[in-house]
């Protein structure tokens, strides 16, 4: 008989422990932004915008020195749309006598940045966001962020909670294409390629969940695997509602705790049928990247 591998629920479980050894592996470089062009001014713009979702990213102009650098995010607001000029604030200048000026996306780790707190934790690696040059590009998310990746970019998740604690790791792309994510052969698990791009939802819960249970059942030969479980099944439409699109869903939810189903799907079921009860559960959204 063929071992299976080793599950992702070893490093769930395992929590910050293992996000500490993630760190320290060696992983793939990304380069700064060189803001020495216009070109370099309009492409950090762009990241920024796109970036605007995610809580913990916030981004670093470097220049030989403070009022250079200074000067280059006074430049950067003529670049940015006025639906943009919010994001100034997560503008930081520094000095440095080497690499000219330059720009790269640095994660925001342990500092309450006023976004939702949840005992998972989302981190995702993508090559193409500019970095320092000598650090892994590694952004934190929290719950309802919603971040455009690349083709080559992976997440890993990771639970501090509670170790008896029922624990429920979906991704789903279209309505009811469903995988679990505790399954996955891979620890840093690649990001789908669907051009919807994909719902995580994890969620802990003290009692078990009959609805996350009958997906896991459905799920239990997969291996990691995505499935069509056809829309009984529908994470989105189940836990979030229709209607508004994934994004207003999204931002609809109140902090981490939504209301989900605690009966097991059936053909006929609708969201107002189904009792529900209250769980920790945190929904996060990678889109493909313009």
């Amino acid at each position: 008989m063929t071992p299976r591998p080793a599950p992702l629920k070893r490093a769930l479980r395992a929590g910050a422990l293992a996000l500490v050894a993630w760190l320290a592996a060696p992983v793939a470089r990304a380069t700064p932004l060189d803001l020495s062009t216009p070109a370099g001014l309009d492409a950090l713009a762009q990241w920024m915008s796109q970036y605007r979702n995610v809580s913990r990213a916030r981004w670093v102009i470097s220049a030989p020195s403070r009022e250079q650098a200074e000067a280059k995010r006074n430049e950067l607001v003529s670049r940015l749309s006025p639906h943009d000029l919010d994001l100034l604030p997560r503008v930081e200048i520094e000095s440095s006598a080497n690499g000219g000026v330059r720009a790269w996306l640095t994660p925001i780790v342990g500092a309450n940045t006023g976004s939702p707190n949840c005992s998972w934790q989302v981190w995702v690696e993508d090559p193409a966001a500019p970095g320092p040059g000598d650090e892994p590009i590694m952004t934190p998310l929290a719950p309802n962020d919603r971040i455009p990746v690349g083709p080559a970019a992976t997440f890993r998740v990771g639970h501090a909670g509670l170790v008896q604690s029922r624990l429920y790791a979906f991704g789903e792309t279209r309505n009811g294409a469903v995988r679990d994510l505790a399954g996955a052969p891979d620890v840093n698990i690649p990001v789908t390629h669907d051009a919807e791009g994909e719902t995580i939802v994890l969620a802990t819960a003290r009692q078990p969940s009959p609805f996350f249970e009958s997906v896991k059942t459905a799920l239990a030969d997969s291996q990691g695997e995505r499935r069509d479980l056809g829309e009984r099944y529908d994470l989105r439409q189940k836990m979030l509602g229709g209607g508004r699109g994934i994004g207003a869903n999204i931002q609809a939810i109140p902090q981490s705790m939504i209301a989900t189903p605690v009966a097991a799907p059936s053909p006929s079921a609708t969201k107002e049928s189904l009792q529900t009860s209250l769980l920790e559960a945190c929904v996060y959204q990678m889109t493909p990247r313009p």
